[in-house]
């Protein structure tokens, strides 16, 4: 059986594993050593469905459209983490968004599918520690058919 979720989310690490200079990718970790920096990190975030708004009396096992949130942080400590920055995230947003695996795992779900992948937006936090520090949290929406009996 295949979870699309999990599908989803295991390519997710691939992809931030392949972004150039990025050191370490880790799923759901927030304990990155300094040595391991720049590194990204994919939380499995929120998903959501419209079935609470649905009462028709439709069969429970029917397809349903699930839009989930991972989020993407990517952590970075350098004399420029500003620019630094900038450049990962460019990255990033073109090869999730790209990314054919991803993208033929949320098409895959079939004629109730109307998948998609979207760029959310990102936020930055700069600090100070030895060196200039700097974050980026970067959200996307995956939009895919939930099929029960494929879990």
């Amino acid at each position: 059986m295949a979870d699309v979720r999990e599908d989803i989310l295991a390519r997710l690490l691939e992809v931030v594993a392949s972004i150039p200079n990025i050191r370490s990718a880790q799923r759901n970790n927030v304990e990155i050593p300094e040595d391991q920096l720049p590194a990204a990190i994919v939380f499995d975030g929120d998903e959501e469905t419209n079935d609470a708004s649905d009462l028709s009396m439709r069969p429970p096992n029917r397809p349903t459209m699930v839009r989930m949130h991972p989020e993407i942080v990517i952590a970075q400590q350098a004399d420029e983490a500003g620019s630094d920055l900038s450049g990962l995230r460019r990255e990033l947003i073109k090869r999730v968004i790209t990314d054919t695996a991803l993208n033929e795992t949320i098409v895959k779900t079939g004629r109730f599918g109307n998948g998609a992948i979207r760029y959310l937006g990102c936020q930055t936090d700069l600090g100070w520690g030895r060196s200039l520090q700097g974050a980026l949290r970067a959200q996307f929406m995956f939009k895919y058919a939930l099929k029960i009996e494929d879990l």
